[in-house]
């Protein structure tokens, strides 16, 4: 589907919506509750981009609360005709599975297929929006939904109750849209206790081969006690996930949001995104400046709530939410993300594979600042050369190449880069 296609349906879209809004009744998941009525009179849209500050415009704080006060028990919600009040998230308390019920209850809503996957002692819900060009490519928008402290009341509002709203609110926004790739809406269980839902999840999509693009991690957003919009970005020179950590810090500028970013890397594993990190996959968090010196002092505690938010720091938080993965839905990630391929290498680099011990198939990564010839060879512990990756003449830049062990036998290997007079050998573990 081209870009002229996407704008054509968005439009009518648009307009079909506009003709189905009642003036006497809003309902508050519903696509005509996202604020201001617009027409197409006042939509002209020549690029993507403006396509996307639409849907930047459609986040919606008031949605946002309604969210967030009944994952915190702050207001009734009914799940299969009973009414119920959810005054924990913790795991082993049994509103953990009330709040997964609303979750699931709420995305189906949406109209996108919407799963439960159940594993040892938790239950991810998850929705799939299937793209129209790229199907079996994807993006995750994720946060986890489980919280502390283990007694009741256990609200936790900015942990992370507010980041679930957010990842409904993008489901909310983009289920009415076409996209040319797929975007998963994941909500993680047992992330307080080590990450063990989205482990679940990313260790299943790495044996089922799933292609994820990206992961956009959400965690903890609502805090801001100085009001100077500072926010954590936390990433590792894994796949792309420095390039996707760049990409939120420059949608805060481009769409004007009023934040400032602190991008940390090697940033910390202590959240869903590592979950993904260990299979190789690009990803990364953010969230609230809660390691650069601005924390939540109501962190895990019965006074975590959404009385404490600042709500023009969080809607931006959310807006930059949504600018991300709708930004990465409607763009070829090659291109988007500025593959290192096209950017100027400053000097020799021979990278660390990933994976590292790895089953079969790992990728190594390397840079030159000079064109030359590039040899990159694997060694076997006795010295003996068993494959040959590179050997040819490369332009200034940045590479990855892909190593294949299917035949050969578990255990420890070599592999040397020469570039003029460069030479670097680092080590790697084959595990089968």
């Amino acid at each position: 589907m081209n870009r002229t296609v996407i704008l054509f349906l968005f439009m009518i879209f648009i307009f079909t919506q506009a003709q189905r809004v009642d003036a006497q009744q809003t309902d508050v998941l519903s696509v005509s509750s996202m604020g201001t009525q617009t027409t197409l009179n006042e939509f002209s849209v020549h690029e993507i981009d403006t396509l996307i500050q639409y849907l930047i415009n459609q986040t919606n704080l008031d949605t946002l609360i309604y969210f967030v006060n009944i994952l915190t028990g702050e207001d009734s919600v009914t799940i299969n005709d009973s009414t119920y009040l959810v005054l924990s998230r913790y795991l082993f308390h049994p509103h953990n599975d009330l709040a997964a019920d609303f979750i699931f209850q709420t995305l189906n809503r949406f109209n996108i297929p919407t799963y439960n996957q159940n594993y040892t002692n938790g239950r991810n819900v998850f929705s799939i929006k299937t793209g129209t060009d790229y199907p079996d490519q994807k993006f995750i928008i994720c946060a986890h939904y489980d919280d502390m402290p283990a007694q009741p009341p256990a609200p936790g509002a900015d942990d992370n109750a507010g980041s679930v709203a957010v990842v409904l609110e993008a489901a909310r926004i983009l289920s009415q849209i076409p996209t040319p790739y797929t975007i998963i809406f994941a909500l993680w269980d047992e992330e307080e206790m080590g990450s063990w839902g989205s482990r679940y999840y990313a260790l299943q999509s790495y044996i089922n081969g799933d292609d994820i693009l990206g992961v956009v991690n959400l965690e903890m957003l609502g805090w801001d006690s100085d009001n100077d919009g500072l926010f954590d970005i936390h990433t590792r020179p894994i796949a792309n996930s420095v390039e996707l950590a760049n990409l939120v810090d420059s949608l805060q500028n481009q769409y004007n949001l009023g934040l400032t970013s602190v991008i940390h890397n090697p940033g910390v594993t202590a959240s869903d995104h590592s979950s993904f990190w260990n299979h190789g996959y690009s990803a990364i968090v953010f969230g609230e400046a809660f390691f650069s010196g601005d924390g939540n002092p109501y962190y895990h505690t019965s006074n975590d709530k959404i009385e404490h938010f600042n709500l023009g720091y969080y809607h931006a938080l959310s807006k930059l939410a949504v600018a991300t993965i709708s930004h990465l839905a409607f763009y070829d990630m090659t291109v988007d993300l500025q593959s290192e391929t096209n950017a100027i290498a400053i000097d020799f680099v021979l990278e660390q594979n990933y994976p590292n011990p790895f089953n079969n198939s790992t990728v190594i990564k390397y840079s030159i600042p000079q064109e030359g010839l590039v040899t990159l060879k694997i060694f076997n512990v006795i010295g003996e050369e068993v494959a040959e990756l590179v050997n040819e003449t490369k332009q200034i830049g940045y590479y990855e190449v892909s190593f294949d062990a299917t035949g050969l036998p578990s255990g420890i290997y070599f592999y040397r880069i020469q570039a003029s007079n460069f030479v670097d050998t680092k080590k790697m573990i084959l595990l089968k």
